[in-house]
């Protein structure tokens, strides 16, 4: 049982370790741009869905109105 508990202290120094140094950093980076990602990309995806739905129904307005009735 004393092993296991030096084992677990081992894992939170190292994690404290990893957290302050580069490798914390760059972990931290990556997951502030994977964030600044993904709400970029739901916004646009927002935005085009309803930019698309009025550009389809122009575009199909203008292709039904060449055709002669």
């Amino acid at each position: 049982m004393g092993r296991v508990l030096h084992s677990e202290r081992m894992k939170t120094r190292s994690f404290r370790r990893i957290v302050r140094g580069r490798n914390g950093q760059t972990a931290i980076e990556y997951l502030l741009t994977t964030v600044a990602l993904v709400t970029v990309f739901a916004g646009m995806y927002g935005f085009l869905q309803g930019q698309l739905k009025r550009l389809f129904t122009i575009a199909g307005v203008k292709i039904l109105s060449t055709y002669p009735k």
